[in-house]
């Protein structure tokens, strides 16, 4: 396997721009794309939901708003089952529209990037106006320091986390 390392030192393309992330975005199906992020999302984060530490998304839904690939992901937490809960809208019309949510985050990719290798805190980004907030302040607010809790390092395949932290540096 080729690591994202050996990728910009021959100054390809590196694994995480956007064009490789709108591609796929792009031809995955959105039934996939909500399928894997849920199971994973659930899986990843099961002691924190059984802590209760989502218990703030409960009856709520945040929009992760990624601009530079024209994906949203509607991210809540099941009452009944304790279960987070994805819906990923690929069109700014059809989150306009049809998707219904409390809050908003809206970031390009390589802030959200920067935000889980932790090397950004979320107050930086949004002073710097790359992280926004819209809808109830709160809940983004206590969504984005529950994001800043997490320990990517631990959670993280390690070779993704090192390729990852290596492309942040890159950006940096």
């Amino acid at each position: 396997m080729i690591s994202l390392k050996d990728i910009i030192k021959h100054k390809s393309v590196p694994l995480f721009t956007p064009k490789w992330l709108k591609r796929i975005t792009y031809f995955t199906p959105s039934a996939v794309l909500n399928s894997a992020l849920s199971q994973h999302l659930n899986s990843l984060f099961h002691a924190q939901i059984a802590a209760g530490e989502l218990e703030f998304l409960e009856n709520k839904c945040i929009c992760i708003d990624i601009n530079n690939l024209a994906l949203s992901v509607l991210v809540s937490l099941e009452q009944q089952t304790q279960k987070i809960k994805v819906l990923t809208l690929k069109s700014a019309f059809i989150l306009q529209t049809m998707g219904r949510y409390d809050g908003k985050l809206s970031g390009s990719s390589d802030s959200f990037l920067q935000l889980i290798a932790g090397k950004s805190d979320p107050d930086t980004l949004f002073f710097r106006r790359q992280l926004t907030i819209e809808g109830d302040t709160e809940l983004c607010l206590m969504f984005k320091n529950w994001l800043d809790t997490q320990d990517a390092e631990g959670k993280l395949p390690s070779l993704l986390y090192a390729d990852l932290q290596h492309y942040v540096d890159t950006i940096g």
